[in-house]
């Protein structure tokens, strides 16, 4: 790595204010003195290469493997005895090879995990990942039925913010009428019923919608149903006022094909939630790419702070693929991060005294995402989000929502 990245690295680690010994007045010199980890410490990644969330999981691990770059120099560079290696494994996207991955992971002795990627694998691996004693950092899952105490964090808001951003969207869009199209699974069902909740308490009309497999890859059915519902709609209001709302991943590249079809599913404003949002997969298919800029959809997803690390990480990201990184990569570089200042906060790579020290060791940390708060089920607290819409064929920052206020700015 660069002298740029080692510096990085330092600036973090002396922030935060860490000790191998565990006080808190020991300096990184007073505290390689202490006893502690040696050799190679094996820490498992388990995110998508294949699957609906592949590019995310490219991305995600593009973050974590340049993590433990940064973080091996600064080991060095504070002479610690020991360097991370990163065991890579492929969840596909899909729940059971996530737990067959997590399972290997485990077999091999590796109880610290970056991952997985999304949260109906996160659900899956859960009991095994608690009753095995491992530890896993997710960049990515946000369902809130997974909002719990366990040995799972997520570096990232749990959708109940992002459902109450996009009911604050719409209405501040002039927006009476949502229809939702979603994924059922875990994620798609709890961001349905967080913007269900949000959008109604704001006034709104929440359609039951049209619920579909995961499997799916064929929506000829799913665009015609929809477009005989926003029928109805039309038949009393103006088209200004009703929005329809996809919660997918990847696969929504084969709903918008099917959509398009349609001139009254164009007439409509359109949203969509954070994996569709900065993602050039949906525009590397013409006639998706098409009707996503016809419909003017307005894409969410959580924002980082900026500041040195944030733009050292979207610099060397950047220089691989061509353009900026979904924020979950810049969440997959700080669970690197964390993870590490834990293991020398504690001299252990012990899952359970990791744990122990995590709340703590975050609450210290200023990385990629900016200052990083847990609650109390390990999950980031509010956050702002980007507002992401594709203009002249490229993703842009359409606005921005402030967790603090609730407002949006465009």
């Amino acid at each position: 790595m660069t002298a740029a990245g080692v510096a990085v690295g330092l600036s973090i680690g002396l922030a935060i204010g860490f000790s191998y010994s565990g006080t808190e007045d020991a300096s990184p010199g007073q505290a390689m003195m202490a006893a502690g980890p040696s050799g190679t410490i094996d820490i498992g990644m388990a995110l998508p290469a294949s699957g609906d969330l592949s590019s995310r999981g490219y991305e995600n691990g593009l973050g974590s493997k340049l993590a433990v770059v940064d973080f091996n120099e600064y080991l060095e560079e504070i002479g610690a005895d020991w360097r991370f290696n990163l065991v890579i494994e492929d969840t596909q996207t899909d729940p059971i090879i996530a737990l067959e991955k997590i399972q290997s992971l485990n077999s091999k002795g590796i109880k610290l995990v970056l991952g997985t990627e999304t949260s109906a694998e996160i659900r899956n691996v859960k009991s095994y990942v608690d009753s095995n004693g491992m530890l896993l950092i997710s960049p990515s899952s946000a369902s809130p039925a997974l909002a719990i105490k366990d040995n799972i964090f997520r570096l990232v808001p749990d959708d109940t913010q992002q459902g109450r951003v996009i009911a604050t969207l719409a209405e501040s869009r002039g927006i009476s009428v949502i229809i939702p199209v979603y994924r059922g699974d875990v994620w798609g069902d709890g961001l349905y019923k967080s913007t269900r909740s949000s959008f109604e308490a704001l006034g709104g009309t929440y359609d039951d919608g049209i619920r579909y497999s995961p499997e799916s890859t064929v929506f000829s059915t799913e665009a015609h149903l929809l477009n005989e519902m926003l029928g109805g709609y039309l038949e009393d209001r103006p088209a200004s006022e009703i929005g329809i709302l996809l919660v997918g991943f990847e696969e929504a590249i084969h709903f918008f094909n099917s959509a398009s079809s349609y001139e009254d599913l164009a007439s409509v404003q359109w949203f969509g939630p954070a994996p569709l949002a900065n993602n050039d997969i949906l525009l590397e298919d013409p006639i998706a790419a098409g009707f996503i800029e016809d419909i003017g959809l307005i894409s969410t997803q959580f924002a980082a702070t900026e500041n040195p690390t944030y733009d050292h990480v979207r610099e060397e990201i950047t220089k691989q693929i061509g353009r900026a990184p979904n924020t979950y990569a810049f969440s997959a570089y700080d669970s690197l991060w964390l993870i590490g200042l834990s293991i020398l906060q504690v001299q252990s790579d012990d899952p359970e005294r990791i744990k122990g020290v995590l709340h703590a060791v975050a609450k210290n940390y200023g990385g990629s995402l900016g200052p990083i708060s847990l609650n109390e089920a390990g999950d980031l607290t509010d956050s702002n989000y980007a507002l992401y819409t594709v203009r002249d064929g490229e993703w842009i920052v359409y606005g921005i929502y402030k967790a603090k206020t609730g407002e949006i700015t465009t």
